[in-house]
């Protein structure tokens, strides 16, 4: 199975351009981010937010619709839908997006994972995030360059659980994901499980140089500081209280520069409260920027056994030697499976990468 590629990048200037791994450039046109379209986007976000509206797959369907036709200038599609529709057999596609840090920067946050392509004549349209040809993910390219991340199993995972004692937090319930996580690890999951809960600074400052553990799951409160423009999650202090640890001192927290966790994985599962704010997206360019290759991030809270299906589907892909980008688009499309009657699902697993291996050595046959 080969993988070809298409870099889909945002200038400054707001002119979206498209290149395929073979060195074919697609047509270029300024990005559709104004006007109506763009205050439509913003209602669409503001709903998403809310964890208990039911959503129907066509409602859905029109807000991917919007941001296909926001993002992709319609010549630049018909030339990418052409490299799809050529994929020999068996063959992917993956679609990097990459936005600008400055100009058009604002566009990184929103929910691209719901890009849906139109209809045509004898086609129906398709979610990127679910196409079985197709992988989508986001590229922010690294400071210090790239390094092999592949090893041997089994992978160290570290995972914080944090619950702050805070009017207005929801309660986070992990114990179903982490017994899961345990289960697999027992029936042969290669992964060696370290847990710590109610992380304080101090703890992970002391704990990452000792452990150096491949993976850290994060499982508790994020939230975006608009007076920084910094994401935030929620550890404790020593009261017992909230500690929101901005982005920049977490990756400071995580490790040295060169000497990070090959992945984070940021999520939180909401208890009885359906609506509080859980986006970790804002966290991951920093993280990459400083040595993390991946972390993937929910957008949304989302409920016990979203995070289990996902979680999943996403190491059982990881174990067997998938490339990061293609483990998340494999536990996307368990979520489409088991959890059809809510589509909104599909789009809040995001993935943020540098580089594009695999964790594991892929298995010999």
């Amino acid at each position: 199975m080969a993988v070809q590629q298409i870099d889909v990048r945002v200038t400054p200037a707001g002119v979206v351009s498209a290149r395929h791994s073979d060195g074919a450039v697609g047509p270029e046109a300024p990005i559709g981010f104004s006007g109506v379209d763009a205050d439509l986007i913003r209602v669409f976000e503001r709903w998403l937010a809310e964890r208990g509206r039911e959503w129907r797959r066509t409602e859905l369907r029109a807000f991917g619709s919007l941001l296909h036709r926001v993002l992709f200038p319609p010549d630049m599609w018909r030339w990418m839908e052409q490299i799809i529709d050529n994929l020999p057999r068996g063959d992917r596609l993956r679609i990097q997006l990459a936005f600008p840090t400055d100009g058009f920067a604002h566009l990184a946050a929103i929910p691209w994972e719901y890009l849906h392509s139109p209809n045509r004549p004898g086609r129906e349209g398709f979610f990127l995030a679910t196409e079985r040809r197709c992988t989508l993910c986001r590229h922010i390219p690294m400071e210090l360059g790239k390094r092999d991340i592949a090893g041997e199993p089994p992978l160290k995972v570290l995972v914080l659980i944090s619950q702050p004692e805070e009017p207005g937090l929801a309660e986070v319930i992990a114990d179903p994901v982490l017994g899961e996580l345990r289960r697999s690890a027992e029936e042969g999951l290669p992964v060696e499980l370290t847990v710590r809960h109610q992380p304080t600074r101090d703890m992970l400052f002391d704990l990452m140089p000792e452990l150096r553990p491949d993976i850290v799951q994060f499982m508790g409160h994020g939230r975006y500081n608009e007076d920084d423009e910094q994401g935030e999650i929620a550890f404790v202090d020593e009261t017992g209280r909230a500690d929101w640890v901005g982005e920049a001192v977490l990756a400071q927290l995580l490790g040295d520069p060169g000497d990070m966790p090959r992945l984070v994985y940021l999520h939180s599962c909401a208890g009885a409260q359906a609506d509080y704010q859980a986006s970790f997206a804002g966290l991951a360019p920093r993280l990459i920027r400083r040595g993390v290759q991946c972390v993937v991030a929910m957008q949304y809270a989302v409920t016990n056994r979203t995070a289990i299906a996902f979680s999943k589907g996403f190491y059982r892909a990881l174990t067997t030697g998938l490339p990061l980008d293609e483990a998340v688009q494999a536990g996307r499309y368990s979520l489409g499976v088991l959890y059809e009657r809510d589509p909104r699902l599909i789009g809040i697993p995001v993935v943020y990468l540098h580089s594009l291996g695999a964790l594991l050595t892929r298995r010999e046959e």
